[in-house]
């Protein structure tokens, strides 16, 4: 309950203070009537805002079509002051904004009633051998020819794929495209009936601070709405490539919401939810998210050649530096070739290492970064003109871009030419997996863990039930114990539990040793035979 409160009270001060961005920055001292009267004027004017909401958003299955399914209204009359209110009476509002109502904020049911039925759950089907597992992530419509947006990683490795909608309707897809280097992927669904889409936000930038929506079927678990805001934008996430620069926000996504969408309060797509940040593998307020510019660009790509096509040079970059007395880390614009793979581009034109490109085609690059994506927004067979340096003079080079080749084989030639073992060929992912413990286990929901008290860094999976005469049950598991850890990783979700079991049968292990938490609260190292 305190944490609801402490929501609310976050959620109602960030409106308000919306709402009264136009007061003066000093108010005058009232009396109460005038100032009961100017907070009831705020209220109405609240009211009827939410009314009006209400009428903009019908059903998309009621309409037939997704052409009026983003409001018109601009921004800047969603959140106008009453048109009665004089600036005097503005600086007349309370300053204690906990007494506004709950009434008073606007509700988002009719915005997530519209654009939800959109919204789909990706279940991905791997076989591999005698084992088979299944998967699930998030996806959305984005086209009246029922295609659907979702993560690469979510259906990577997949033999067989499905959609699900909320109302428990599934249908096959098919692949249209991927694009590794951004973890997206185009699926088609293969029906014939008119399905609801949504569209990307076409006008205008994202910016910090706006409210947004993320819709998606964590843990799998059944499609879960959450609110938040934009967090910062601009973000750069380990292992995300050069070519996303991630929105992040603090709206409530989990595992399986993957791929789902982050919606503005207009109902349009700003974003492909993609990752979190989390010590503890759940939900800690830090999810990145690809944007919608991104992404619109990208999908267009794997619509029309199922693939994005990136200019390539050969060279490994990383951001320029140079040292003074001795002492480097001091870094400078460009970005210094580090290596050159022999054969490209970069080998055949004269790039060198320790070269340190200044500009390409006229466009200043301040790093490594900024040059790969002025070189991957090439087409193959373009000529790039070259601006480097080399031993502190500046030279112009003229270089014909090829087509760049995949992830893998990109970072198995840079390994190569810098003297280090290439990476392990790629291997499906295993995805989740019914393995029979004898033990019937749960998620934990936040507000169940504080309930049976456990502590804030812990995280658990619950043991609803033992199978009668398993070896579970003759090694004394209980329903109620909570399951810490299992072979010392954190037990976030049951999941994790099964991709244990999996892998020590893999191993063929006997055992897995599991850290307890029992019914009284105490703590205990128990072992599980399997």
């Amino acid at each position: 309950m305190h944490d609801l409160l402490t929501s609310r009270k976050m959620l109602l001060c960030a409106t308000t203070a919306a709402a009264l961005v136009s007061a003066p920055a000093l108010a005058q001292q009232s009396d109460p009537s005038e100032t009961a009267r100017v907070a009831e004027a705020i209220n109405n004017n609240s009211a009827q805002t939410g009314q009006n909401e209400a009428k903009r958003f019908t059903p998309l299955r009621d309409q037939g079509t997704t052409d009026q399914a983003s409001p018109q209204n601009s921004a800047a009359q969603k959140m106008s002051p009453p048109a009665e209110l004089s600036s005097t009476a503005r600086a007349l509002t309370p300053q204690n904004l906990m007494d506004m109502p709950v009434s008073s904020l606007p509700s988002i049911a009719d915005l997530v009633e519209n654009v939800s039925q959109s919204v789909v759950n990706i279940i991905v089907r791997t076989e591999s051998g005698e084992t088979t597992s299944e998967g699930q992530g998030s996806g959305f419509i984005i086209s009246d020819k029922n295609e659907v947006v979702t993560n690469y990683h979510v259906i990577e490795g997949g033999n067989t794929i499905n959609v699900e909608f909320n109302d428990g309707q599934v249908y096959p897809a098919r692949v249209l495209g991927t694009d590794e280097e951004t973890d997206l992927a185009l699926l088609q669904i293969k029906t014939q009936e008119k399905i609801p889409h949504l569209t990307f936000k076409q006008d205008g930038d994202v910016r910090v601070g706006d409210w947004v929506v993320a819709i998606g079927n964590p843990f799998g678990i059944g499609q879960s709405t959450s609110l938040g805001v934009i967090s910062a934008i601009g973000r750069e996430r380990v292992d995300s490539g050069n070519y996303v620069d991630y929105i992040q926000t603090d709206a409530t996504i989990n595992r399986g919401n993957s791929g789902g969408p982050l919606f503005n309060l207009d109902g349009d797509v700003v974003g492909v939810n993609s990752a979190i940040y989390s010590p503890t593998g759940a939900s800690v307020g830090i999810a990145f998210v690809i944007p919608h510019g991104t992404a619109e660009q990208v999908i267009s790509s794997l619509r029309t050649d199922g693939r994005v096509r990136r200019g390539y040079l050969g060279a490994a970059l990383r951001d320029a530096e140079f040292e003074i007395e001795g002492q480097p880390g001091i870094f400078k614009a460009g970005a210094l070739v580090n290596s050159v793979v022999p054969g490209s581009p970069a080998a055949q034109y004269g790039l060198q290492v320790d070269d340190i490109i200044l500009r390409v085609n006229d466009e200043a690059v301040r790093n490594a970064v900024e040059a790969t994506r002025v070189i991957g927004k090439m087409n193959p067979g373009d000529v790039g003109r070259f601006i480097y340096e080399r031993d502190e003079k500046t030279y112009a080079l003229n270089i014909s871009i090829t087509e760049r080749p995949d992830k893998h084989e990109v970072e198995t030639a840079k390994a190569i030419t810098q003297g280090m073992p290439p990476p392990a060929p790629k291997e499906p992912s295993r995805g989740t997996i019914n393995v029979d413990t004898g033990l019937q286990v749960l998620d934990i929901s936040s507000e169940f863990r504080n309930a049976i008290k456990m502590r804030s860094d812990q995280v658990g999976i619950y043991v609803e039930s033992v199978t009668p005469g398993s070896a579970a049950e003759s090694a004394g598991f209980k329903m109620g114990m909570v399951l810490l850890e299992a072979e010392s990783e954190p037990l976030a979700e049951t999941d994790v539990l099964r991709t244990v079991v999996l892998n020590a049968k893999l191993d063929e292990k006997e055992s897995i040793s599991l850290h307890v938490r029992l019914k009284d609260g105490g703590e205990t190292y128990m072992v599980l035979p399997l």
